[in-house]
């Protein structure tokens, strides 16, 4: 295997590979620990003082008690490194894997070229605004 481009090719598979096991965990914790039957109970991140204004919610306005819990849980530091670990895997497998389609079927180099850059701009745009997103969330300004 030469070498020009296999440190990215070597990324992209364990990317991934550590996708599935974040997206597996994404999916278990979200959706499934944190689903619907959870809503009024007690769980990762929460003490008695935020579980009794949980509880008050959930009988004055349902939905507004599902944000309360899922707000909270966004805004713990854990979970903002566990998000953005998964959007960062995520956009650099995502747009690597563009830039491998358009190597593979854009045939004229000045093309091939202007493509990848629109790639690269794009996938570097959308990973600092899903970073942003992320780290500046703050649940009490909403």
């Amino acid at each position: 295997m030469s070498s020009r481009g296999s440190s990215a090719w070597l990324l992209q598979r364990v990317t991934g590979a550590l996708l599935f096991i974040t997206l597996g965990t994404h999916f278990y914790l979200y959706h499934y620990f944190m689903g619907p039957g959870m809503w009024g109970f007690d769980s990762i991140g929460f003490g008695a003082t935020d579980l009794a204004t949980l509880k008050a919610m959930m009988e004055s306005n349902p939905e507004m008690a599902k944000y309360y819990k899922l707000a909270h849980l966004f805004a713990a530091p854990l979970w903002k490194v566990f998000d953005v670990t998964f959007i960062s895997l995520g956009t650099y497998h995502g747009f690597y894997g563009i830039k491998a389609i358009i190597d593979d079927w854009v045939t004229h180099d000045g093309w091939r070229s202007v493509a990848n850059w629109v790639v690269y701009i794009c996938g570097v745009v959308l990973w600092v605004m899903g970073i942003v997103a992320v780290i500046s969330f703050n649940p009490e300004l909403f």
